[in-house]
């Protein structure tokens, strides 16, 4: 297709926040109670075999504080991946999936590898695992929207999110932008943290910071994925253009948002 149009996120939104954490600390209480006051929405990447140990949540809690957000796996016991046998990988992960998945009541597709420590055998595992996507600890400083799903590279640490936090409000672009931020909470108590100014005022100034701008939309990292997968379900030919997934997906074309419903198309004209 000649015609030029451009990827919108639901709601013809041209940009993306997505918040992660690693862990299950006791600290996600704290954090969220903020995220749910400011109407930031998180993904959680939790430990099956650590909940209930000191300095964890428990698996009582586990249901009620992430709902309204996403819980997926950081394996089991947080080992090297890259150092186990593939069957001991494929049991690292799909007990966790299991795990969580009892507790929530919700699929679990989601992966952060443990350490950030991946290589090309663990990526060759986790389709078969049902894993749609894999988070590293690995930081862009951009706002790029990841080709490669299962080598997901965020936008920033919690750190560093000020700043960018700042920049992404005032980034413009025809392009759709994700502004993806990781961490762990228990570093805004000071524990293992390389910056204890990064503390819980800095974070709540942070949620006050990116809270409620229309062109913002406010996502977990798996609903951002199946998003992204049903764009390519955009079907060109000629000056039309089909969606063929099965929910609404939305472009911007010559200054206007329009949304495809399923199964319709849109004449592009210039």
């Amino acid at each position: 297709m000649n015609v030029l149009y451009y990827p919108r996120f639901p709601g013809g939104k041209c940009k993306a926040l997505v918040i992660s954490y690693d862990d299950g600390s006791e600290h996600d209480r704290r954090l969220l109670d903020l995220f749910n006051r400011y109407g930031i929405r998180g993904s959680f990447y939790l430990n099956s075999g650590k909940l209930g140990q000191p300095h964890h949540i428990s698996t009582q809690e586990v249901q009620s504080l992430y709902r309204g957000h996403e819980v997926a796996s950081h394996t089991v016991n947080h080992p090297d991946l890259t150092q186990l046998s593939d069957a001991a990988v494929r049991q690292e992960i799909r007990d966790d999936q299991r795990a969580l998945e009892d507790l929530t009541g919700q699929p679990v597709r989601g992966l952060a590898y443990p350490f950030g420590i991946y290589d090309a055998r663990i990526l060759a595992l986790l389709p078969e695992l049902g894993i749609a996507y894999g988070r590293t600890a690995t930081a862009t400083g951009t706002f790029q929207v990841p080709k490669h799903f299962l080598a997901w590279e965020s936008s920033c640490h919690q750190n560093q999110a000020m700043a960018l936090g700042r920049r992404f409000l005032r980034h413009q672009s025809q392009e759709p932008a994700l502004l993806y931020i990781w961490g762990h909470s228990y570093e805004l108590d000071g524990f293992m943290s390389g910056d204890p100014s990064k503390n819980w005022d800095y974070l709540e100034t942070l949620c006050r910071l990116l809270q409620g701008h229309a062109e913002i939309y406010y996502a977990t990292t798996i609903e951002l994925v199946d998003y992204l997968n049903a764009l390519s379900a955009l079907i060109p030919a000629g000056t039309e253009l089909s969606n063929t997934s099965t929910i609404p997906l939305w472009i911007n074309w010559q200054n206007s948002d329009l949304m495809l419903t399923p199964g319709s198309s849109v004449s592009l004209i210039p």
